[in-house]
């Protein structure tokens, strides 16, 4: 391991980029020679790199990733196209994620060691074709698709923790051949969007398991005998309901899709309640329907405690029955503590228990959270 000299960061070895700026564990931006081959100067295109790498780092999601990877491969190797080949879920195939020039490379499947990408990435390895149709591992066909005629090709394989992400290729350099020089940069570079991709892929993977684990809990909550008079199904009314009135409120997306989740498993606290024994709570099971209904708020914050991409709704989880004019439980909670955001789960637990908003005491919330709820359901 090591720590990146730009941010303090500590590196894993199979980083070649820091992630969180950018900039290369070896130091900064190379400063050498002033030329580069007759291209632009070595120390203009290593610091325009450079930027471009801590650009990649704050990338949201693949598609934006895979369009910044390919204008910095044209830019940067003065190519007149550029292409990035990511590989299926088979591991078969190679596809044009992003690529510049016609739409029909977006529909083409390549065999893995079939033409030049193929080629690349079968054997992992980087390839510099400077006369594609004189070379026996050039495939035409894409030519032949879209009528573009490739003259010469830079290709590396985009390889993170031994496992093959893709190829990228920079197409026809503008002035003159491609060289080592190039492959080196491209090579570099694919390193950088090789660690990107994966965290990107990784942190989608992540918010599949943890959004199919929430439908699993809020079904199984929802399953459970209730001591409670609320209808099955309502964490989902609630979560249809609860970032409508974030919206209404004028809320941001994150806090309206913060309210969603908050909506779902605000009742979690029943599942503690029924299998103590599982997430390490002692509660007495003798106590009657009235004094479980009471703590299911506090169980279900102790549940959370320690999960931290959770952290964020144990506020909701132990308000949704405490209100800002004293009333409800637990009455440890202060009514100062209580926020915009927390009424609005609070008052959607108070519509679905007693089934119609005129039954709702207007005393017990903010007068804007009580209109809100009369917008979104009047009508």
């Amino acid at each position: 391991m090591d720590n990146c000299k730009e941010c303090g960061k500590i590196i894993l070895s199979d980083y070649r980029f820091c992630p969180r700026c950018g900039l290369s564990i070896f130091g900064d931006a190379p400063k050498g020679r002033d030329s580069n081959d007759g291209n632009e100067p070595e120390g203009d295109a290593a610091s325009r790199f450079f930027s471009l790498a801590r650009e990649l780092s704050e990338a949201a999601n693949i598609d934006a990733l895979l369009k910044k990877i390919g204008g910095a491969i044209e830019e940067i190797l003065c190519a007149e196209r550029s292409s990035i080949l990511l590989l299926d879920e088979t591991g078969e195939n190679l596809y044009f994620k992003t690529a510049t020039g016609e739409d029909i490379l977006k529909t083409l499947r390549l065999p893995i060691g079939k033409g030049i990408a193929g080629w690349i990435a079968q054997h992992r390895e980087s390839l510099l074709v400077n006369d594609p149709y004189s070379d026996e591992r050039f495939s035409p066909e894409t030519d032949k698709k879209t009528g573009f005629r490739t003259k010469s090709i830079a290709g590396v394989p985009m390889i993170f923790n031994s496992r093959l992400i893709g190829v990228c290729e920079a197409i026809n350099k503008k002035s003159g051949d491609f060289t080592e020089r190039d492959i080196e940069t491209l090579c570099g570079f694919s390193g950088l969007a090789a660690v990107s991709i994966a965290n990107l892929q990784l942190r989608a993977d992540q918010k599949n398991l943890y959004s199919n684990l929430i439908e699993f809990i809020v079904m199984a909550a929802d399953s459970l005998s209730r001591p409670e008079p609320s209808p099955r199904g309502h964490a989902w009314e609630m979560a249809r309901m609860a970032p409508l009135m974030g919206k209404e409120l004028g809320m941001p997306l994150h806090t309206q899709q913060l309210l969603q989740r908050a909506a779902l498993i605000h009742d979690i606290g029943f599942l503690g309640l029924e299998y103590p024994e599982l997430i390490g709570i002692n509660i007495d099971r003798k106590l009657n329907n009235d004094a479980r209904y009471r703590l299911h708020t506090v169980v279900g914050s102790e549940m959370i405690k320690g999960i931290k991409v959770m952290k964020e709704l144990r506020p909701f989880i132990s308000c949704h029955h405490r209100y800002r004019n004293g009333e409800g439980f637990p009455e440890k909670i202060s009514p100062e503590t209580i926020t915009l955001e927390t009424e609005i789960i609070a008052i959607l637990e108070d519509l679905m228990l007693k089934g119609d908003k005129a039954a709702i005491d207007p005393g017990r919330y903010t007068g804007e959270v009580f209109e809100a709820l009369n917008k979104i359901t009047s009508g």
